[in-house]
């Protein structure tokens, strides 16, 4: 016997779902192939177009620097001038150029369309000068600032004594003269040391550090809690009755302030 297959036939609402659910999956698939297509195209144009090739860089800088503006525009397009500007490894640039100049603290690069890089720089600022020997110009980060010029430029920055610069030549600050950034900070953040100024912070002892103002009287600070010994000598300099030309020292690491006179 010759039998015949049956035609399965689907319930109602099953079929019902599948004729709403075909031409939206088929309207979906066309949408993706379309935005593949545009996509290819698009991608293919930006990669191949001379239109985006490297033609120029701009190199912002935190604070004027023509010089290293002006050289590190210049490597950078020398390298990559002509290339497409989508091809150019960002990161790769960003970091090739702060580990090329030791006074550069951060780097960004970025693309400013059609054919140009901005490089945009973060320059280390010396906040003090570290005497060992010689001076060396330190960022708040106690780094080692190279190429500063002539120190006798910065002669009214504080001065920071004890410290042995090769254990710290190229690093972030330890021991002695992180605790010295970290008072002279704290100075920095106070309203009344604008009036008097810090010459010299001595760190040789950093559980005993002490420093002495342009009047030249020296504060004893020790090596802790600099925040609340230096509200001490506010309110210890603030007595209208100190006179400062008969004080040698101020010392302000116990509970009591005690005043040393010449």
């Amino acid at each position: 016997m010759g039998g015949r297959q049956k035609k399965i036939k689907l319930p109602g609402a099953i079929e019902g779902i599948r004729e709403a659910l075909f031409p939206r999956l088929l309207s979906a698939a066309v949408a993706v192939i379309f935005i593949v297509a545009v996509f290819t195209l698009v991608k293919a144009f930006l990669y191949r177009s001379d239109y985006f090739r490297l033609r120029s860089v701009e190199t912002r800088v935190s604070f004027p620097d023509q010089r290293v503006s002006a050289m590190i525009s210049g490597q950078i397009l020398k390298a990559y001038k002509d290339r497409n500007i989508f091809s150019v490894n960002l990161a790769s640039i960003a970091q090739a150029v702060k580990k090329s100049y030791g006074d550069i603290k951060d780097v960004t690069a970025a693309i400013a369309l059609p054919d140009k890089l901005v490089i945009s720089l973060k320059l280390r600022k010396p906040v003090a000068l570290v005497r060992n020997v010689k001076y060396y110009p330190v960022d708040e980060e106690g780094i080692v600032i190279p190429g500063m010029g002539r120190v006798d430029a910065l002669k009214d920055m504080p001065v920071i004594e004890g410290v042995d610069m090769k254990a710290v030549r190229g690093k972030a600050s330890q021991g002695a003269l992180k605790s010295a950034l970290s008072l002279l900070k704290d100075i920095k953040e106070t309203r009344f040391m604008n009036a008097y100024g810090v010459a010299v912070i001595n760190a040789s002892d950093p559980n005993n550090i002490y420093f002495l103002m342009k009047n030249g009287i020296e504060v004893r600070m020790g090596g802790e809690d600099f925040r609340n010994r230096l509200n001490m000598l506010g309110k210890t300099l603030r007595d209208p009755r100190l006179v400062a030309d008969r004080i040698r020292y101020i010392d302000v690491r116990f509970k009591d302030v005690y005043i040393g006179p010449k």
